[in-house]
């Protein structure tokens, strides 16, 4: 008897775990599928002139791997810890320009593969649209030719969108970003132990003030803020990177109206524990262009 509780009891447990292995994600049945996946209506984008227009195809939803990459929740930010961009965004995947005259559409050539493209600009004379494109390790700056309906990736360095402010256009080309300085392993590892106790007061008064969620609590959130939110001004003409000014945190960038200066407003230490990063201690500078 007992001899056949124990083979019984095997052969339940080789069977659970067999289950458990076979466990994978399914597809639904076809007309599921075909509901839930057809393709919204594109977006549109077209040129004060009215000579073309930029359609913007998406996916309803996000996929998988787009949910499943890491977060860290800081300053008030949500971070890709691995591409030095913001989680949880809404990406176009299909770019197409139509010719509004002729009524010809057609499909860009050289996009990446797959697309995750953001920040969609025209250049000042709207010969030019770039965009930004996500992968898993980075954040790229390209270029369409609207003549050639051909993209071209311009960047060597990576770019830094942490802060927002992912780039400008100066003139028909030349464009102004963000890059990063580390790559993201480069990231100070967590201490086994903290520097000390965090430590607020209010000593004793009423101190009504607004709430935030994901703000920095302690030194160890500072040195991550400060990693990521650091980064190197780039102007880029025609393919060429050159550096402008210092690394820094740099939370907003203002050309002039004749493209000479910019006006640019940076964030430094100590950093807030009360209000997100665009609440930080700044400074603000002109530098010549």
């Amino acid at each position: 008897m007992m001899r056949k509780l124990l083979f019984a009891l095997f052969l339940f447990t080789v069977i659970a775990a067999s289950a458990q292995d076979d466990v994978s994600y399914k597809q639904p049945p076809a007309a599921i599928q075909d509901l839930l996946l057809a393709k919204p209506t594109p977006g549109v984008s077209i040129d004060s002139k009215a000579s073309w227009m930029l359609l913007l195809g998406r996916n309803s939803y996000p996929s998988v791997e787009e949910l499943a990459q890491p977060e860290l929740r800081i300053a008030g930010l949500r971070i890709n810890l691995n591409n030095f961009s913001l989680s949880r965004q809404n990406f176009i995947n299909d770019f197409s320009l139509k010719n509004i005259k002729t009524g010809k559409t057609t499909k860009v050539e050289g996009l990446p593969s797959p697309l995750l493209a953001g920040n969609v600009s025209w250049n000042p004379s709207e010969t030019k649209v770039a965009f930004t494109n996500t992968t898993n390790s980075r954040v790229d700056l390209y270029v369409i030719d609207v003549a050639t309906q051909k993209a071209v990736k311009i960047n060597k360095q990576a770019l830094n969108l942490i802060l927002g402010n992912s780039y400008t256009w100066t003139d028909d080309n030349t464009l102004l970003y963000k890059t990063t300085l580390k790559p993201a392993a480069a990231a100070p590892p967590k201490p086994l132990l903290p520097k000390g106790p965090s430590v607020q007061e209010n000593l004793g008064k009423a101190s009504p003030s607004r709430t935030f969620q994901d703000l920095i609590k302690t030194p160890y959130d500072e040195d991550l803020f400060a990693f990521y939110a650091t980064a190197q001004l780039v102007k880029n003409t025609a393919g060429v990177e050159t550096a402008i000014g210092k690394p820094a945190i740099v939370t907003s960038m203002v050309l002039s109206p004749d493209k000479k200066y910019m006006l640019t407003r940076t964030a430094h230490k100590p950093f807030s524990y009360l209000v997100p990063a665009f609440g930080f201690n700044a400074t603000v500078d002109i530098q010549d262009m």
